[in-house]
């Protein structure tokens, strides 16, 4: 079962489940099976930012369904992921995708090789910090290219919550055999990305309704009526409106856009 608990000594909230070997996501994109509905945002803003044609690399893809949208929709895309059980699988389901067996820590592509890059919920699982999968992301892209990066929240609700105790503490000398992810800050994360060779341009809180679920469960009742099913169009336009209120406030995880800074 799944437990949350803050690190105040980090500022954050840890995740324990299971640790996110290979071997776990292995399994679980198996039990999952083949991607059926595509999110239009990971599309829709690559084309907001990068021109078709761009080379855009999403680093942990998975089932690599958004390669798979990203090349249907005329970018060079390339995947990679270290389950090669689920590169295989990728392979076999989408024949002729480039889709690749690596680390996101130490990326087999020359420098300046990419327009664009995304990592989809990667650098929260790793203990010991993402800060080389930035500097890799940083080396692959091109001056000016853009870093398109999401990972869970430490969004303003969750830290109020926290800081109030609504989570239990703990300070962690080593990684716990049961750490599946952290939710990172903003502040964190910004300063990371600046380390890195990156300027921020924007910051977006994203799916509101999953953190009232899990955060806020004294609003049980309400958020199942909002969220659980899609309703007439009042109810529609209200969850819409809701979410454009919430996402800043509350959003379970963040898009951050990130531009590859030009050498001086």
């Amino acid at each position: 079962m799944r437990k949350v608990v803050y690190e105040p000594a980090r500022d954050r909230l840890v995740y324990l489940l299971e640790k996110a070997t290979p071997e776990f996501w292995d399994a679980l994109w198996e039990r999952e099976g083949e991607a059926v509905d595509i999110d239009p945002l990971y599309l829709d803003t690559t084309r907001r930012h990068l021109p078709v044609g761009s080379r855009v690399l999403e680093g942990g893809c998975g089932r690599a369904d958004k390669v798979k949208s990203l090349t249907d929709a005329g970018y060079k895309a390339v995947g990679l992921d270290f389950a090669e059980r689920t590169v295989e699988r990728a392979r076999r389901v989408y024949p002729g995708l480039d889709v690749r067996t690596g680390d996101v820590r130490a990326l087999q592509f020359d420098e300046a090789s990419f327009d664009g890059y995304w990592s989809i919920g990667v650098i929260e699982h790793f203990w010991d910090g993402y800060e080389q999968i930035l500097a890799e992301a940083a080396r692959v892209i091109r001056p000016g290219g853009i870093l398109f990066l999401t990972a869970p929240w430490f969004s303003p609700m969750r830290r109020r919550k926290a800081r109030a105790g609504g989570f239990p503490q703990a300070d962690f000398k080593a990684e716990t055999t049961d750490f599946y992810q952290f939710a990172l800050g903003r502040e964190e994360v910004s300063r990371r990305l600046e380390a890195a060779g990156f300027d921020v341009e924007r910051w977006e809180g994203k799916s509101c309704e999953i953190s009232l679920r899990e955060d806020l469960p004294q609003f049980k009742g309400p958020v199942e009526w909002l969220f659980g099913s899609r309703g007439s169009l009042p109810k529609r336009v209200l969850r819409q409106a809701t979410m454009r209120m919430l996402d800043p406030f509350c959003g379970h995880s963040f898009l951050c856009i990130a531009r590859r800074r030009s050498a001086k």
